[in-house]
């Protein structure tokens, strides 16, 4: 991202963002309520076009029209992004063939397992709960195996044995050579976990290190960040 800014109207969400990630980082994306992690997320998912700045992805300009770019990138949200009307293995197939030709019914039973969702492959997606329309999510993006993974808030959806599900995919999506970015505020969970943590506060990254330096530092502006009442957009 190269000096990307966003603005809604009179409101700025990104201001002069400059963000550079390399192969295989999993990077933690924190910041108060209306910092603006959202939003940068959406436009590396080119789902918002940048009001200046540019983006590049694997060597790439980014484009905002039908990129074959964006079948490199996934976007894990808490909505999910599914289809009520259809059941568990029919949502997993159809997602998967909009991106991949190559994945059989051997393969997505295999990842149905993984998640736990096995047993509710036959269930209406109406019918789950969030926490396991979120697993079902984790399993059509294991499916499909995008370069770069975006993550949004996906904690507070997940009981424990689910977050391990979540977490085994980030690790081996990073294990990979893939690139994950993850917007939370579970900071002590994140931070487990992380190799890079980015910190917005009103559109600009205000922190940024990797995961071996001391971390007291980092909890010492968040924590003074979150003290503030924030004016950044929502």
């Amino acid at each position: 991202m190269d000096n990307v800014s966003k603005i809604y109207g009179f409101l700025w969400a990104l201001r002069d963002v400059r963000l550079e990630i390399g192969a295989g980082e999993w990077v933690g994306l924190l910041g108060p309520n209306g910092a603006g992690k959202t939003t940068l997320l959406r436009v590396l998912a080119a789902l918002a076009y940048p009001t200046a700045g540019g983006v590049e992805l694997f060597g790439q300009e980014l484009s905002y029209g039908n990129s074959p770019l964006r079948r490199s990138v996934g976007f894990l949200a808490s909505g999910a992004h599914l289809y009520d009307s259809l059941t568990v293995s029919e949502n997993l197939r159809f997602f998967v063939s909009l991106y991949r030709n190559d994945v059989g019914a051997d393969d997505r039973a295999t990842v149905l397992n993984d998640v736990g969702l096995h047993e509710k492959r036959d269930e209406y997606v109406s019918a789950l709960s969030l926490g396991m329309r979120c697993r079902l999510a984790i399993a059509k993006w294991r499916l499909v195996r995008p370069r770069l993974l975006l993550v949004d808030e996906p904690y507070g959806s997940l009981d424990p044995s689910g977050v391990e599900v979540l977490n085994r995919f980030l690790e081996s999506t990073c294990a990979a050579g893939g690139i994950v970015v993850l917007a939370t505020h579970d900071v002590p969970r994140l931070l487990e976990r992380c190799t890079r943590a980015v910190m917005l506060d009103q559109g600009r990254i205000v922190f940024d290190e990797p995961r071996q330096d001391p971390w007291h530092s980092f909890h010492s502006a968040f924590d003074a960040l979150l003290s503030q009442d924030s004016g950044g957009p929502r």
